[in-house]
């Protein structure tokens, strides 16, 4: 072996084991988290909180404020905020809530009611299912969904669970975050090996940069599809619109996801409540409406030059992360997959430096 392929032969035995290490650790890693579950729930939050928060952070900094003060600044504007959402949101919803509360048995009653008559005519029309049980599957399925859906919506907006991580755990967890920050990227790189130090700073600067962009369009896309929907079906007439919008911006931090299950549910609540009438129609324009405005004008200002990614991919990575991991693969599906394009691509920059080093 020539002297000049023994550098190059050693620099990539380097690369790979240096590679292999970083797999094992990220592995590691993400086992801890798989087995986590919903325990780790509260800190993603409060991640999600100081991604979108940092630049602001950094804004106020740059203009003269310490980080303490920048950060409080910040909280002090949210908080107002917050209880201004808290005193025009809480009582809507809390009525909204309670009315469902009060017709649910009422609901139940129609649900199986329609869904027995839609059995009858299917059986009737078609005869040959009847020997299949065919007609008898849909109903006993759609029946269990229809009365768990029911039952389960107006606990999950005012779990008492939800509400002390929403209004407690995450705040305070996003405020250590924001002041720690700093010494929390230094501690990362203190374990990164000195011959990796430019390029792992370079790494976290730009996985820094990318998720706090994209986590901040993220956020604005959800606030508007929720909003927009809130006040379509309230000014349509539809039951619970309101509780509808703000559910279907909270669904929508899974991308395309707000404005489907917002005419799911409406159109669920709409048939239960008045029937088969133009009035779905109605329901189901304003989702597509919504879901169009979203898909023409949001997205393309807020989240495609942060994520750069087709819409087809970010769907082909929703259905991958939906079958691994379920919900958490959805919500997590696209940052991660970002992440992980820019920690390869910065691999592979560190090889081509090296190899022409080396030559």
């Amino acid at each position: 072996m020539s002297q000049a392929s023994r550098p190059i032969t050693s620099t990539r035995k380097q690369l790979w084991r240096d590679l292999g290490y970083a797999a094992v650790i990220a592995g590691v890693a993400g086992l801890v988290v798989y087995a986590a579950g919903r325990g780790l729930i509260p800190f993603f939050a409060s991640c999600f909180v100081a991604f979108v928060l940092a630049p602001l952070v950094e804004y106020l900094e740059r203009r003269g404020l310490s980080r303490l003060q920048a950060v409080a600044a910040i909280y002090s504007v949210a908080l107002i905020l917050a209880g201004a959402a808290v005193v025009y949101l809480t009582p809507v919803l809390q009525h909204q809530i309670a009315t469902l509360r009060m017709k649910l048995p009422e609901y139940s009653v129609q649900a199986h009611d329609r869904l027995e008559g839609f059995q009858t005519e299917l059986d009737r029309r078609f005869p040959e299912l009847k020997r299949m049980n065919f007609a008898e599957t849909i109903t006993r399925s759609t029946r269990v969904f229809v009365d768990q859906s029911l039952e389960r919506f107006p606990n999950i907006m005012f779990n008492v669970l939800t509400l002390l991580t929403v209004f407690v755990l995450i705040p305070i967890m996003s405020w250590y975050l924001l002041l720690e920050s700093r010494a929390i990227k230094k501690f990362v790189i203190g374990l990164v090996p000195n011959r990796y130090f430019e390029p792992a700073l370079n790494l976290l600067y730009r996985v820094d940069q990318h998720l706090s962009r994209y986590l901040t369009g993220l956020l604005i896309d959800a606030i508007v599809v929720g909003c927009l929907l809130s006040i379509g079906y309230s000014m349509l007439g539809v039951p619970f619109g309101v509780a509808i919008g703000v559910s279907s911006g909270f669904v929508h931090l899974v991308p395309y996801l707000g404005p489907i299950f917002g005419a799911v549910v409406a159109v669920l609540v709409t048939v239960l409540d008045s029937g088969v009438t133009v009035k779905l129609v109605y329901v189901l324009l304003i989702a597509g409406a919504v879901h169009l405005f979203d898909s023409l004008l949001i997205q393309p200002l807020v989240l495609s030059k942060t994520a750069d990614l087709h819409p087809l991919s970010v769907l082909l990575i929703l259905i991958i992360g939906a079958n691994a991991f379920g919900v958490w693969g959805m919500l997590l599906g696209v940052p991660v997959y970002c992440v992980a394009r820019i920690v390869v691509q910065e691999y592979l920059g560190i090889a081509r430096r090296q190899q022409r080093e080396t030559i």
